[in-house]
């Protein structure tokens, strides 16, 4: 597979430093870059979706990620102020809470994400831990990740998850905070491989924050700050690069192979301007927009987009046929 570059992006506009939490120190040519592929962001044809707002019984604050499964349901990781309020929720496709779990188990949810069995994976971006549990929320597994690089940062630690297409139970987990990799698991929670470090070349990353595994089998990453998609073998062989020119907070495939971006201008405060891109997997086009924020992506198996806001409203985005 061949990169797509884009040529209004000047080198600047990789190599701009970034510590999460902090502003971002951009030059004038990684800003006007930014700008200017925002404005394509803008110019695409907005996806044809049912927008659903569903109001449970229950206060969701700054949900995180969205999950769905065959049956409709909804999974949501948010961020509780109370403590004694339970991070994962399971709703019914109208917004009826099903059951919930993880009280106390959390400092800062990140990512949920279903395995092809319907199982429930987690991840949390302070203690760098990876939950699975069944769908009715009994734990089935945990794991540490480990390898920190500084304890004293809130984040500074794992993102997402992404499940291997070979049948064997392995997981890819986005350790992409501080590290600038993707680790690969065994079922039983044992590391057993890892690619990627810090830089803007070819297999290096500035934030990974979101995975995916693709119709093809390859493993998609949302390099955040570098503006761009890449993707690589089951082995961490590097394949190939979409340079979108925008901050790509998410990524996520869709069940018929759509992949889709959460993108960001650089710079620009994370409250606005966002937008989820559907992205040709081949060329990197710009196929259709929404306009929302999704600091992490899901796709149901019935292909509606599940954002997590991090707001308290949970959307549902249901493609018209």
């Amino acid at each position: 597979m061949t990169s797509l570059r884009l040529p209004v992006i000047a080198a600047a506009l990789f190599a701009a430093t970034f510590a999460y939490g902090q502003e971002r120190q951009l030059s004038p040519e990684h800003k006007a870059a930014s700008e200017k592929m925002w404005a394509m962001v803008q110019a695409t044809p907005a996806l044809p979706v049912e927008k659903i707002e569903l109001h449970p019984k229950v206060k969701l604050e700054g949900i995180s990620a969205v999950a769905g499964d065959k049956q409709g349901n909804i999974y949501v990781i948010h961020r509780p102020a109370d403590k004694n309020a339970d991070p994962v929720v399971k709703l019914n496709s109208k917004g009826d809470i099903i059951a919930s779990w993880g009280k106390g188990m959390y400092v800062i949810p990140h990512s949920i994400r279903l395995d092809p069995q319907g199982n429930v994976w987690t991840t949390d971006a302070n203690t760098s831990k990876v939950f699975k549990y069944t769908p009715e929320g009994k734990q089935l597994l945990t794991f540490e990740v480990g390898d920190i690089p500084d304890a004293k940062r809130p984040f500074c630690s794992i993102t997402d998850i992404a499940f291997s297409p070979k049948g064997d139970g392995h997981v890819f987990i986005g350790d992409g905070y501080c590290n600038a990799r993707v680790l690969e698991y065994d079922a039983a929670g044992k590391r057993v491989n890892a690619f990627g470090k810090a830089g803007d070349g070819p297999g290096e990353f500035r934030g990974v924050h979101s995975i995916g595994i693709g119709a093809d089998g390859n493993i998609y990453v949302g390099d955040r700050q570098n503006g761009r998609i890449q993707w690589f073998d089951l082995s961490g062989k590097f394949l190939g690069k979409h340079e979108l020119g925008v901050d790509v907070t998410s990524i996520t495939t869709g069940p018929s192979g759509e992949l889709y971006a959460s993108t960001h201008p650089a710079g620009v405060p994370l409250e606005q301007d966002n937008a989820i891109v559907k992205v040709d997997p081949k060329t990197g086009k710009f196929l259709a927009r929404l306009e929302t924020r999704a600091h992490q992506i899901g796709v149901a198996p019935d292909g509606s987009v599940l954002p997590g806001t991090r707001d308290e409203q949970l959307v549902i985005y249901r493609l018209k046929k």
